[in-house]
């Protein structure tokens, strides 16, 4: 036995040695949005960029560790940023920066860049993209086609560069994760996450359960929930028509709400409109309006958190009322940046998650009978069904039971990742605590400090004995 256990150790070093050969790191100068300045190290290292090829093309890979403030740390932390497309380091630069030096009490804290984001080698950037006529309000149809004519190109494009844009996806960005493990030197990592980084998660959880220490993971997006519910959104939104009736017992009041909000998108789908509106330039701007081009505006900036959904009512209301000029600018960024062109690590990312068959009949059936039909996923829906791009085999798309030590939240107020989808993945956890947060959002980490030292204590190893965190409601505006 003792001879089996030193072999063991042996080569845990030697493959310690090996990863440590990889791995550059130096002295860095961490300075966040607001001006807090802290001494931290910046990693570098490399990963097969294609491992199902066997590929012998690497990529360079980067994260930023905050070392620990506790003389015995435990197994370090790891943060998974959203997108995905999100950086690791530039979330530690924003609002969660306090979390992260919180967090430091416990262990180290590495804010990692996944692939093709922040200061990890990035992707070429296409440099096709579609001019949609501003004034002209256009429908779904034209969308289709001419993003998937712009996508076609692109891909053209990737392929004469040798961009490898197959290797983008969540199982290579796990395996990425366990290589950042290995270059660490650590048996075990703990992580943190939310939105797709639990989405990324939980393939971890799949490939390399046994590497899990601890998991942090909020607003979650399950194996097989790449692609939304439309009517999941549709009640989301008549969640809010009701909330809005009596406004937390605030003055304003919207008795009407769902009456309104189903007559504006009726009227669109009849006639379309033209709005004005002044830009941030002083001038004045027209912009047509089709009604899925009201439903992508309302799902993409009015339904990821309370201070976004609080101007809902209101801007509905005027639309009932013909105002559409507070919507204007939104359907106007639509048209110009979010509909024109694609990003390619979010965009492989997300096919190659893709979607399982009994999904894409669940979405095929709602998706013309819901309010907003399936714009809370921009068109990937259609360009999973239309391009012939590769999945994922089907079993990533199955989260199992599992044993892993981990704390979840959901915010009952989160118009992206759904509560009742949040509820359904914690019951796959047979060690987890799920805790929904009344009244948050999607970035739900920040909305009170409760939530954060419930983290802290978690990694501490302390148990977490509530079900529910109750925050203020935002009134409706």
């Amino acid at each position: 036995m003792k001879i089996k256990t030193l072999a063991f150790a042996i080569a845990i070093c030697l493959q310690t040695l090996v990863y440590s050969q990889n791995l550059t790191i130096k002295p860095y100068e961490f300075i966040s949005r607001a001006g807090d300045t802290i001494q931290a190290e910046l990693g570098k290292f490399k990963v097969l960029e294609d491992r199902s090829n066997k590929s012998a093309d690497s990529i360079e890979l980067a994260f930023v560790r905050f070392k620990s403030t506790n003389p015995n740390p435990g197994k370090p932390i790891v943060y998974l940023s959203g997108g995905p497309g999100g950086s690791g380091i530039s979330t530690a630069k924003g609002n969660r920066f306090q979390l992260f030096m919180k967090l430091r009490e416990v262990t180290d804290v590495i804010a990692f860049d996944q692939r093709g984001t922040g200061m990890s080698q990035q992707l070429l950037n296409c440099p096709y993209y579609v001019n949609f006529e501003l004034e002209k309000a256009i429908d779904k149809p034209e969308y289709i086609q001419k993003t998937k004519e712009n996508i076609t190109k692109c891909l053209s494009f990737w392929k004469k560069e040798k961009v490898n844009l197959y290797a983008y996806n969540t199982t290579e960005n796990a395996n990425d994760i366990d290589d950042l493990r290995k270059v660490l030197g650590a048996d075990k990592i703990s992580i943190w996450g939310i939105s797709y980084g639990s989405h990324l998660a939980f393939e971890y959880i799949r490939l390399f359960k046994d590497k899990i220490d601890k998991m942090v993971l909020a607003s979650l997006e399950g194996s097989d929930e790449t692609i939304k519910l439309p009517k999941n959104t549709e009640n989301f939104v008549f969640k809010i028509a009701e909330l809005a009736k009596e406004n937390y017992g605030f003055e304003k009041k919207y008795p009407n709400l769902k009456e309104h909000i189903i007559k504006v998108h009726e009227r669109l789908e009849k006639e379309p409109v033209k709005a004005t509106f002044q830009n941030r330039r002083g001038a004045v701007e027209t912009v047509g309006i089709s009604n899925f081009e009201l439903q992508a505006a309302v799902a993409t900036f009015y339904l990821k958190n309370p201070k976004d959904i609080k101007r809902l009512p209101k801007v509905y209301t005027q639309m009932y009322h013909g105002d559409f000029s507070a919507i204007a600018p939104n359907v106007m960024i639509m048209k110009r940046y979010i509909f024109s062109r694609i990003r390619p690590m979010s965009f492989a990312m997300d096919m190659q998650s893709g979607i399982s068959k009994e999904r894409r009949n669940l979405v095929k059936n709602q998706i013309d009978h819901s309010l907003l039909g399936s714009n809370i996923n921009f068109l990937l829906f259609e360009w999973m069904s239309e391009l012939n791009f590769p999945m994922l085999p089907n079993k990533f798309r199955k989260l199992k039971n599992n044993k892993v030590n981990a704390l979840l939240f959901s915010g009952n107020m989160d118009g992206r990742t759904y509560l009742s989808s949040g509820i359904e993945i914690a019951k796959k956890f047979e060690n987890g605590k799920h805790i929904i947060v009344e009244n948050a959002g999607h970035d739900l980490y920040m909305s009170s400090p409760r939530i954060g030292d419930t983290i802290l204590d978690f990694f501490k190893g302390i148990n977490v004995n509530i079900d529910r965190i109750k925050l203020e409601p935002v009134k409706f505006e």
